[in-house]
């Protein structure tokens, strides 16, 4: 079956290179030339990524996202592109769910390997890391109220599932899969996603602080995810007794 993607931009020149792009690699693809027109599509189609232009009239790229992600909690893999290549812009991308940001000039070869990636990502995350670490799919990871449901892409803490976006989950597996050691925030990035060597490790920083707002009793004193000066990150182990027994609701 073919994947298909909506393409959301207002330059109808650039869309129309953009789905030729995409259809001649053999995709599905939707078009939308603004974000109001995209939201109304989203309520028939269930594209399997979309790709949205940040400097829309009206709703803009990063508002859409929002609006996305918050409102709707529609996790579609999402990518932003922009003809600005500015921290700021990408950081907010990434802080309101995206799951990349590419500037302009569009490469679309490029474009097309990260909506391959991303969709890859979504649906098979970290699945060698898994298939190594974990005999049995349905077994679930625990760190003290924290549990890791792998077969479901879950999160629990204290037996409440925790939003994540796509690039939260995958961080945070990875940190469950390497407790008690320090990781550096390139390998930390490269655990992400392999095709974004563009992308500064720095945005580390920015999903570690919003996975800390989200599993931390207190974000600023972290218990689960320590800071290690010079390094990175790393998970601490937490021993609590019968934790393995504590049922999900």
């Amino acid at each position: 079956m073919k994947k298909s993607i909506l393409i959301v931009g207002h330059q109808k020149a650039e869309v129309k290179v953009i789905q030729n792009g995409f259809e001649n690699s053999g995709f599905r693809t939707h078009i939308a030339y603004d974000s109001e027109e995209a939201f109304k599509q989203l309520q028939s189609i269930s594209p399997d990524a979309i790709i949205i232009e940040l400097e829309m009239p009206r709703i803009s790229g990063i508002d859409f996202c929002r609006e996305l992600r918050i409102t709707y909690k529609d996790w579609t893999p999402l990518i932003v592109i922009s003809s600005k290549n500015e921290e700021l812009d990408q950081v907010l991308s990434f802080e309101l769910g995206a799951d990349d940001y590419m500037s302009k000039p569009i490469r679309i070869k490029e474009l097309i390997a990260r909506v391959k990636s991303v969709i890859r990502r979504g649906r098979m995350c970290c699945v060698n890391e898994k298939e190594r670490r974990i005999e049995n799919r349905s077994e679930q990871i625990v760190n003290g109220d924290l549990v890791l449901d792998p077969e479901h892409f879950v999160v629990y803490l204290s037996g409440r599932a925790i939003d994540l976006t796509r690039k939260e989950y995958e961080l945070i597996y990875y940190l469950f899969m390497n407790q008690g050691k320090a990781l550096s925030r390139t390998e930390l990035l490269h655990s992400l996603s392999g095709e974004d060597a563009d992308m500064d490790e720095r945005i580390i920083d920015v999903f570690i602080s919003r996975i800390r707002q989200k599993i931390e009793p207190h974000p600023r004193n972290p218990t689960y995810v320590k800071t290690v000066r010079n390094i990175g990150y790393m998970m601490k182990e937490i021993e609590i007794i019968d934790q393995l027994n504590k049922p999900i609701i």
